[in-house]
């Protein structure tokens, strides 16, 4: 049984609950505003909190540090995107070929535009940070088994004379990524339909027969 005490302290428990969740969204979208404008180095906690509207002590209680903050911050930027994490490979089961490779582009398109921003935060604060440096190393092996998960899925007889399934994954690793959308459309110009159609079209050249 449970007494009215119990119910009270249950709806209090679930008050704070949502007021964490509150805080650490506030913080999370102040720590966006900040490594954008700063940068990871120059970014501060300070900063954050302030923009934020809270302590420096509430920031390290939501969240931790700093680094963990660019952290969600490129991870929310992923699942935005890509939307659920666990299994993008699934997606392109059954496909052709060509349907495929048009995913893809259009996937990388998708995550570009979200999470462009948070994966070059992460690559340049590697540089600096030995946590990240390693956790940027991990983030990259990932991308580099789900693009072998993706190119499994290329029938044998699509699949370019030649390039060993190694091979495909790789080529599709080092092509489909975030660099690629920052040379093309934050360098080049390219609007976004026409980075997924080169993106298309040079993985389909790239892997397929």
């Amino acid at each position: 049984m449970t007494s009215k005490g119990d119910g009270a302290v249950s709806r209090q428990a679930r008050v704070g609950a949502a007021s964490r969740r509150e805080t650490q969204h506030r913080l999370l979208q102040a720590a966006a505003e900040e490594f954008t404008e700063h940068g990871y180095v120059r970014a501060t906690v300070s900063r954050i909190a302030k923009r934020a509207g809270v302590t420096v002590p509430t920031l390290y209680l939501a969240w931790g540090s700093k680094r963990a903050l660019l952290r969600e911050y490129l991870t929310a930027g992923l699942r935005e995107g890509l939307g659920p994490l666990e299994d993008i490979g699934g997606l392109f089961a059954g496909k052709t070929g060509r349907e495929i490779t048009a995913q893809l582009a259009t996937l990388v398109g998708a995550v570009a535009e979200t999470a462009g921003t948070g994966w070059k935060l992460y690559r340049d604060a590697a540089s600096v940070d030995a946590e990240i440096a390693a956790d940027w190393d991990q983030l990259q092996s990932m991308r580099r088994g789900t693009m072998a998960r993706v190119v499994a899925h290329i029938p044998d007889a699509e699949l370019r004379p030649g390039l060993s399934r190694d091979a495909a994954r790789d080529t599709a690793w080092a092509i489909a990524g975030p660099e690629t959308h920052e040379l093309l459309v934050r360098r080049c110009g390219y609007s976004s339909e026409e980075f997924i159609r080169w993106m298309d079209e040079t993985l389909t050249a790239a892997l397929l027969a």
